[in-house]
């Protein structure tokens, strides 16, 4: 009977430690994945797309990888992933999505072609805060007037109860207010 419950245990005990070096091997798969979008690293993601693995993953704060290409500014990183399929909704866990990621850094060109995806223009993340906010917030006049012409909502309201002008005036940018104003 001691001989079984060891044999047993040898097996189980191997099978959880294969099951964790699997594990440690996704892990270390999707922490590459990431690394090489937030690096552009286009040689490694192409590769990961050829073999057809998830462009969707994410870490642990919600990123996926066209979040951290948007953010940096990676642009022929961001066209790669979207053509290959990526989901340009996703939000982090903060709700933020990719498109917020880009006007927060002002990467206008990436903005742009992230606006033309199906997502929800008036998308909110946790702090009900839009995209035309965070282009209102940070001074993106031509941004702000092409999501408005894409329907973005200028009377959204954030948890604070700030609306995109009051937020433009708040940073005393006139000219975002003026734009706001005109097109409400």
């Amino acid at each position: 009977m001691k001989a079984i419950f060891i044999f047993f245990f040898f097996l189980v005990g191997h099978e959880v430690a294969m099951a964790s070096d699997q594990g440690d091997n996704k892990s270390k798969l999707k922490n590459m994945v990431i690394r090489a979008a937030k690096e552009n690293n286009l040689k490694l993601m192409n590769e990961y797309i050829k073999y057809g693995g998830n462009l969707n993953i994410r870490n642990e704060k919600g990123y996926t990888p066209l979040i951290f290409a948007a953010y940096y500014g990676h642009k022929k990183m961001v066209y790669t992933l979207l053509e290959a399929g990526a989901n340009s909704c996703i939000k982090d866990n903060k709700g933020n999505t990719a498109l917020m990621g880009a006007i927060f850094k002002g990467n206008l060109s990436i903005s742009y072609k992230l606006m033309k995806s199906n997502c929800d223009i008036d998308a909110k993340n946790n702090s009900d805060q839009t995209a035309l906010m965070f282009a209102s917030l940070f001074g993106r006049d031509e941004l702000a007037q092409k999501l408005i012409v894409k329907g973005a909502s200028i009377a959204s309201k954030d948890i604070m109860g700030n609306d995109a002008v009051s937020l433009a005036a708040k940073q005393s940018n006139n000219s975002m207010v003026k734009v706001l104003k005109n097109n409400n």
